[in-house]
């Protein structure tokens, strides 16, 4: 049984049949507010806000003392940050700000 496997799985091989690729793992969303809070800590305080509701890009980072926009937000350095080394942003739709996702 064996043996029968292998002649078939190297047939296949030899026919130029790719090997498939591993799939991501989903690890959870992404905390925006707190992307905000860390990578924007030297304004003080700040809010994650959505510019634009249909441009999952839009995302920015919003000074409580000022009101002034300080910068956007990285979202892969946020899912290293929520997840730990290895972790990478995904996103569902880029015309969605809430469907990004940290993938492994």
């Amino acid at each position: 049984m064996v043996i029968l496997t292998l002649v078939g799985a190297s047939t296949v091989g030899m026919l130029g049949t790719a090997p498939s690729a591993s799939a991501a793992i989903r690890l959870g969303g992404v905390d925006m507010q707190r992307a905000c809070s860390v990578q924007w800590a030297h304004f003080g305080p700040t809010t994650a806000i959505v510019l634009d509701q249909r441009n999952a890009y839009s995302w920015k980072c919003r000074s409580n003392y000022t009101g002034v926009i300080v910068g956007g937000i990285d979202v892969n350095r946020q899912c290293v940050y929520q997840y730990g080394w290895g972790a990478y942003a995904g996103l569902g739709s880029t015309t969605n700000p809430y469907s990004w996702y940290c993938q492994r």
